[in-house]
């Protein structure tokens, strides 16, 4: 028996689906772990402005840019992660659409064939019933 096309077509977008799923899995992985350093370097910013009083002024003004560039690399990571995470939600939710229509096609296709496979057994059973209706005439005609 031959593969049903459509039946293969919903094996591989389901699996495109997952694929899609782990990739934004990753992708909010690696969001969750730059905001994470980002937030660090905002707190040890805050620390060493906070202790910067008690401290040389001067290494701190020389620090303090280093860490304010710093800051923004990784702010601009956040944004990069943030932006892939976007992407691989779009692509998810295409890949999920046309899962979806496939599994609707599918459906459609089986639907269809149950109709098929009900007119076949009606028409058994019609037929069946008009022999028997035949039959029973005949021998009522023999009389």
């Amino acid at each position: 028996m031959a593969r049903n096309p459509l039946l293969v077509l919903h094996r591989l977008r389901k699996m495109a689906v997952d694929e899609a799923s782990a990739e934004l899995a990753h992708a909010l992985a690696r969001e969750r772990e730059a905001q994470r350093r980002t937030d660090a370097q905002e707190t040890a910013m805050r620390r060493e402005q906070a202790e910067a009083g008690s401290r040389d002024a001067a290494a701190f003004a020389e620090w303090l840019p280093h860490a304010r560039d710093r800051l923004a690399g990784l702010r601009a990571s956040v944004r990069g992660e943030q932006e892939r995470v976007r992407r691989c939600q779009d692509v998810l939710t295409e890949r999920r659409t046309a899962a979806e229509a496939v599994a609707k096609a599918l459906e459609r296709q089986r639907a269809a064939a149950a109709l098929v496979a009900a007119r076949r057994e009606q028409a058994v059973m019609d037929e069946a019933a008009g022999r028997r209706h035949r039959k029973r005439d005949g021998a009522l005609g023999k009389m």
